[in-house]
């Protein structure tokens, strides 16, 4: 694409916009976390974790994170990088972190962060809006949603049928365990139609019913992989399980592009 081509079709905002957490992810153990970008070079990725964040996490040295923004770096997109520094601020209270990006996918939307120019970029080529790529995500994370409770279906069948558990301990594992989680991917998935209801009915109006705090809490995990330690030496549960962490993966992506997307109105 040429660069007349970028000019026309991109809207762009400086890293120093970047004023808001994303949710990334730890591989090995599937653990969430928010972070705030702090730099961005050819040579990797700064982030850094303040204690005053609500969902945070101590990283280490060779952890592998996958940031769930996608980083366009010569026609490659990088999400995951390993750790090859950090080191406890205390002055400022946080953790700060230097990722050398080694992998990743195509960005879905359209919204990533360009290294080369240390900017956020937005295609609206082809009559796009801010508020339509909104749309466009919200019902994407809906249909993740489904996909978990789907998966949640196919795991207490599963379970179900396993000699391990007598009828009384399935029952109670059914109704605490999996009925618990099953009822807050419920109310996540309810708030999120809501959202996009609300940007039906009002477009123009999307973002001004966006509130990133409650927004965080619908997309970030309702299943624990903790509770199910047992379960991953079974394969057949296990690729359950996986399956619903990637959905889990995807939803903190397309909360990261909600907050790009956020950020480019302000």
């Amino acid at each position: 694409m040429t660069q007349a081509s970028d000019s026309r079709q991109f809207k762009r905002l400086g890293i120093a916009s970047v004023v808001l957490p994303f949710i990334g992810l730890r591989t090995s153990d599937f653990q969430s976390f928010q972070y705030m970008l702090a730099d961005v070079s050819q040579g990797g990725v700064g982030i850094s974790i303040p204690r005053w964040l609500a969902s945070r996490e101590r990283l280490h040295m060779h952890d592998e994170i996958n940031l769930h923004v996608p980083f366009s770096m010569d026609g490659t997109t990088l999400t995951v990088g390993s750790v090859v520094r950090e080191r406890w601020h205390g002055d400022d209270d946080e953790q700060r972190i230097g990722l050398q990006l080694t992998g990743g996918g195509p960005d879905k939307y359209g919204v990533f962060l360009e290294i080369g120019s240390r900017e956020i970029a937005i295609d609206l080529g082809g009559m796009r809006t801010l508020e339509n790529i909104l749309l466009r995500v919200i019902k994407d994370s809906v249909l993740l949603k489904r996909g978990v409770l789907i998966y949640l279906r196919h795991l207490s069948s599963y379970f179900s049928r396993l000699g391990e558990f007598s009828p009384e301990e399935y029952r109670f594992f059914r109704e605490t365990i999996l009925g618990d989680i099953d009822q807050r991917v419920r109310e996540n998935m309810g708030y999120l139609e809501s959202l996009q209801q609300a940007c039906l009915d009002r477009p123009k109006a999307g973002f001004e019913t966006l509130d990133l705090e409650e927004l965080r809490r619908a997309m970030e995990p309702e299943l624990y992989m903790d509770l199910f330690r047992t379960a991953l030496g079974d394969d057949t549960a296990a690729l359950y399980l996986r399956a619903i962490k990637d959905l889990e993966g995807r939803l903190f992506s397309n909360y990261n592009t909600m907050v790009m997307l956020y950020i480019g109105t302000l």
